[in-house]
């Protein structure tokens, strides 16, 4: 199903994480990350994973708290290139990928 979609488009977009990124606040990684965040944490992710699809992920902005944001890059099996170009071409049209969060 996956592959069909590919077929017609260049690359898909969409965002990296199905949430914001969390504070950890010094709490242990297993306090904050609870099963369901994880689910929402993978859900953008985990469908290109187990399909093989080639994927990239850009830097693209950053939530209310200051904590980065990404943009995934999708493209059809073999079409690692192209998915670098995009990459590529979206960092030369931008300027998220100089900033960083604040410490």
């Amino acid at each position: 199903m996956i592959d069909d979609l590919l077929q017609t488009v260049d690359v898909l977009l969409c965002p990296t994480m199905g949430i914001a990124p969390l504070a950890l606040n010094g709490l242990p990684l297993e306090e904050v990350i609870t099963p369901e965040i994880g689910h929402d944490l993978l859900s953008f992710t985990s469908p290109f994973s187990l399909s093989g699809s080639p994927t990239i992920s850009v830097p693209c902005g950053f939530s209310a708290e200051g904590l980065p944001l990404s943009l995934q890059i999708i493209g059809r099996h073999g079409e690692e290139g192209l998915v670098m170009q995009a990459g590529y071409a979206y960092e030369q049209a931008t300027d998220w990928h100089k900033r960083r969060p604040p410490l």
